[in-house]
């Protein structure tokens, strides 16, 4: 999982006490890229096929491959591997993809994970991730890219044809960097590397690749090679013929979902020095981080009370009062003066993702503005790690129109998705946005950063 990103973000939008003027540097990690299966040694096998699908959601892709083979000589057992690239940085690894599983006519196959040479696909590692993760200051001897095969042999039948399925999770490469609590996170991507398929006996005879933006806008999606996918709402497809790959033939999924942070410190009158305001530019659009809320409602118990949702403590956690919850509220009374335009909650309970789809997750919310004007949502069901102070860990809700600025905000759960072990229901946390209609006249104290 993302731990080093999570730091980061601890320090960049942490305690009112760190030092304002901290450079806490930069780094980068995730999957930079995974690839199509590669036979080692083999030359009488051919692709026939392979379909790939892949699920774009906030933090992750969902990867599912169907291939194909047919062996066109004697029987023989075929060795082959899945490449998985990534960073080893102060001797932590990023390898940084989940539920690797692989099966031959629908029948679990095993892996081994051998090291492999990283230096055929340096040019996957774009410049700024290289920048910010500051790969090029490495000595050559401690190369910092990795390499990785998840390596099977699977047997073939003189003439056999078998189909071959490999199913896993890919965490976006990511990059970010900045001062004290200022910050620039670049955009997440996704690599898949075709081209390590031309090994294989001839070219692929056919292949279709599906892209769905499940939980991320589809319109905010660069993708390459450019011109090979027709696009229809929110799924992209390429399809072809004959293709012997090369890496003009690779795939990047570019979210293009980068920001920039900069803080504000304001003097306080109570114990803390000061208060940090949050400024983000995203999307194009300026926005502001509104903490300034009092949570109420009841709870299964003083442990899981909604004062949780608050708190900015990623493992605490409001219960509703019932299982699973359907009816239950919470009322947020806003402290200071605004206009809302966004809820943003994390609809689960747990810290990965087992224990997040172990219990219910909110479906349908409905959320009220002042008593008055009410619309509801549909979330999606997914999961990213509920770090409290990243605005990815939030499923986000336009609130419906009203006038004026918001003094209560009320969160009802209509429906729930089931859990697979009890039906606890939770909000993990609570985030307010402001979208502000220009780019505010604010400098941070570092160095007077301040957004572009």
């Amino acid at each position: 999982m993302r731990k080093l990103r999570i730091l980061l973000v601890i320090i960049m939008l942490g305690l009112a006490t760190a030092s304002v003027y901290a450079n806490w540097g930069s780094t980068a990690g995730g999957s930079v890229a995974t690839g199509s299966f590669h036979s080692f040694g083999t030359a009488q096998v051919e692709m026939q096929r392979e379909d790939l699908h892949i699920r774009l959601y906030r933090d992750r892709a969902k990867v599912e491959i169907d291939y194909l083979f047919h062996n066109t000589g004697p029987s023989i057992d075929v060795r082959a591997g899945f490449p998985s690239l990534g960073v080893q940085l102060e001797d932590v690894k990023h390898q940084e993809i989940e539920n690797y599983s692989i099966s031959a006519d629908d029948k679990p196959v095993a892996f081994t994970v051998e090291s492999g040479d990283p230096v055929p696909f340096k040019n996957l590692y774009n410049v700024k991730f290289r920048e910010m993760g500051e790969l090029d200051e490495y000595p050559p001897d401690k190369r910092p890219e990795l390499l990785e095969w998840l390596v099977s042999v699977v047997h073939f039948d003189a003439g056999q044809t078998r189909r071959i399925h490999i199913r896993y999770d890919s965490l976006y490469a990511y990059c970010s960097g900045g001062y004290s609590d200022d910050g620039d996170t670049c955009d997440d991507r996704f690599a898949y590397v075709l081209s390590t398929a031309s090994v294989w006996k001839g070219p692929i005879a056919s292949g279709k690749i599906t892209i769905d933006a499940v939980t991320v806008p589809a319109e905010q999606i660069i993708l390459s090679p450019a011109g090979r996918f027709h696009r229809n709402g929110s799924s992209f497809v390429w399809q072809f013929r004959n293709l012997k790959p090369t890496d003009a033939d690779d795939i990047l999924v570019n979210l293009n979902n980068h920001s920039s942070t900069i803080a504000e410190y304001v003097e306080r009158t109570d114990s803390s020095p000061y208060k940090i305001n949050y400024f983000t530019l995203e999307n194009g659009k300026y926005f502001y981080l509104n903490r300034n809320f009092i949570p109420k409602g009841e709870s299964a118990s003083p442990d899981y009370s909604a004062s949780h949702v608050g708190d900015g403590d990623s493992e605490t956690e409001w219960r509703t009062v019932h299982a699973p919850g359907i009816g239950d509220a919470l009322t947020l009374d806003i402290t200071s003066q605004a206009h809302i335009d966004q809820v943003g909650i994390i609809p689960g309970c747990g810290t990965n993702e087992q224990a997040r789809f172990s219990h219910a997750r909110i479906r349908e919310v409905e959320l009220t503005v002042n008593g008055r004007s009410t619309r509801k949502a549909i979330l999606p069901d997914e999961f990213t790690y509920p770090w409290s102070d990243s605005d990815q860990a939030y499923e986000w809700i336009d609130l419906p129109f009203y006038s004026g600025n918001a003094s209560t905000i009320r969160i009802i759960v209509r429906s729930v998705y089931p859990g697979s072990a009890d039906q606890v229901t939770c909000i993990g946390k609570v985030m307010l946005r402001q979208w502000l209609k220009s780019k505010p006249s604010i400098k941070s104290g570092v160095d007077g950063h301040e957004l572009p």
